[in-house]
């Protein structure tokens, strides 16, 4: 899959942590944020843009779900997320088809702004949904599994997907670090089968 990661030499990377650590009286919100980036990087983690992921990625030009985003998102202990395309390029991410401006919703959604996409040729919305594949149980963190997000390559039709990573998110902002990487196996595929409801 391919994803816009965070490039930077470690060594930089904990240079910079240690400055932003030394400066930690005078911090607000988002220098935590890049502190813990920061801090990331130096230990050796991958760090991706997943948001940047999917608008770079695009949509799918060919297939039966043609039309919607290569990648999605979606909360890791949610079993489907749904995507709605809007005429005017945006879209919006939800899990398990919870309303995208009912109650919880700025974490359970994640909104691309108009002409993120192609603009729609069609006189309305329309939607589609994804099975989010659950991480093997060796990758899967103890608890807290709705505190997490996967990334991977969608199949909006009833296709089970393959490569997903498992992300937590550092703080608000557009940084994710890898938790894990794994590609299905035919029997996880074929298990996660059963849980599509499209």
């Amino acid at each position: 899959m391919q994803a816009e990661y965070v490039e930077i030499d470690r060594g930089k990377a904990r240079e910079l942590y240690r400055a932003y650590k030394k400066h930690l009286h005078w911090s607000q919100p988002i220098d935590d944020e890049i502190r813990r980036a920061y801090q990331m990087l130096a230990q050796g983690k991958l760090v991706v843009k997943a948001l940047e992921s999917i608008k770079a990625a695009g949509l799918k030009t060919e297939g039966e779900d043609a039309g919607f985003p290569k990648l999605a998102l979606c909360r890791a202990d949610a079993k489907n997320c749904t995507v709605f395309m809007h005429m005017d390029g945006s879209a919006d991410m939800c899990a398990d088809r919870t309303s995208a401006w009912g109650r919880g919703a700025s974490k359970n959604v994640f909104h691309f702004a108009g002409d993120t996409f192609p603009r729609i040729k069609r006189d309305r919305s329309y939607r589609a949904t994804a099975v989010v594949p659950l991480p093997p149980i060796n990758q899967r963190p103890q608890r807290g599994l709705a505190n997490y997000h996967t990334l991977w390559e969608a199949e909006w039709t009833r296709i089970a997907p393959y490569d997903p990573m498992l992300l937590r998110r550092l703080g608000k902002a557009d940084l994710w670090v890898v938790v894990a990487m794994w590609d299905l196996t035919e029997i996880e595929r074929a298990a996660l089968s059963t849980r599509i409801t499209v």
